[in-house]
């Protein structure tokens, strides 16, 4: 004979209906779920950044040092101008030699390459060049900027910071061994 219930004794609830199944299958199941949108972000994402080949890159620094030192021969200096609304540039620049006709100035967003603009800059007057953006400057703390001719013999770099002002001055840097 089954043994008599107390009719006072509630049922026991299904499972379902209890707080510790749904916490214990829970937090795997939300891990599971992060896990999966930070591989799917991941994959879908461009790491522009890396790249393949560390030792090209290295030798093709010695390439960008030997720019720059052309620069410092030629005594070359830059003064750029961003006007007010971000597209028109202005470039004032110094040189014991002559210089081309055109000239490219390269805007490099700090962290995401899909935003870096080029800009041909023309001669327009006695050590003047100007030029427009083909877009607006994509929001930034601050740009690296790259003025070079067209044949890659020289260049002067910079960083810009728009909450600073709307120029900057380019010089070569100093190549000179470090004591140490």
């Amino acid at each position: 004979m089954p043994p008599m219930l107390d009719p006072l004794m509630k049922p026991p609830r299904p499972w379902y209906k209890e707080p510790w199944p749904w916490i214990l299958f829970g937090l795997p199941l939300i891990s599971v779920i992060v896990g999966l949108a930070f591989l799917s972000a991941a994959i879908v994402s461009d790491d522009g950044m890396v790249t393949d080949d560390y030792y090209k890159q290295g030798k093709a620094i010695n390439m960008e040092l030997r720019r720059d030192q052309a620069a410092a021969e030629m005594g070359l200096s830059a003064q750029v101008l961003i006007a007010q609304n971000g597209r028109s540039i202005r470039v004032l620049t110094a040189s014991k030699v002559v210089l081309p006709e055109s000239i490219e100035l390269h805007f490099s967003h700090p962290s995401q390459d899909d935003f870096d603009l080029q800009v041909t800059l023309q001669r327009s007057g006695n050590h003047l060049y100007q030029g427009v953006l083909p877009t607006m400057l994509a929001l930034a703390d601050h740009w690296y900027l790259q003025l070079a001719d067209k044949s890659k013999k020289w260049r002067l770099q910079g960083t810009w910071r728009p909450a600073e002002g709307q120029e900057l001055e380019l010089i070569p840097p100093d190549l000179s061994p470090v004591e140490g």
